[in-house]
């Protein structure tokens, strides 16, 4: 999220107000599951609903706003992105986080699990995508597998695609 958003006086707020208005969205769609008395949340997205948004949660002016250059660069990063995502129906696991504090406890292994479960009653995969390296490895401890390793355009960071099949 740092490069598409830009490097700004102060990231923790721009990125707070980002996954807030995001999150706004989000909850009322019935998308975020949250484990350990809100020390950790996903947010797992069905498949077809990308194609039921006029505009994806992602893609609001107000979080254009909060980005260095009016959101130009975040525009291009996400089309890349999705150009590189499976067009099938599939589970998207969005977004995971676990509170520092309660890391290495098994609450995003859980909260993984959880969206994979709903996959697997539905008969069908799940994918992701990541830019962070050392979360490629959980991921796989969690059945996922890479399908692609790319670097973004215009000297983006280096971007994992991985899926996972019932």
């Amino acid at each position: 999220m740092c490069w598409p958003m830009g490097e700004t006086h102060d990231p923790t707020d721009q990125f707070t107000r980002c996954f807030a208005y995001f999150l706004e969205i989000a909850l009322g769609l019935g998308f975020v599951t949250e484990a350990g008395r809100a020390k950790g949340a996903a947010v797992w997205i069905p498949p077809g609903r990308l194609e039921d948004w006029g505009t994806h949660p992602w893609s609001q002016r107000r979080i254009h706003l909060l980005t260095d250059d009016g959101g130009a660069r975040y525009d291009v990063f996400w089309r890349w992105v999705t150009d590189h995502c499976p067009s099938e129906h599939l589970w998207q696991l969005d977004s995971i986080a676990v509170d520092p504090s309660a890391q290495r406890r098994g609450i995003g292994g859980a909260l993984i699990r959880a969206g994979l479960a709903r996959a697997r009653f539905d008969g069908v995969g799940a994918f992701l995508s990541t830019g962070t390296e050392r979360n490629v490895t959980i991921y796989e401890t969690c059945g996922f597998r890479v399908v692609e390793r790319a670097n973004a355009p215009e000297d983006g960071p280096r971007i994992w695609f991985m899926r996972w099949d019932p």
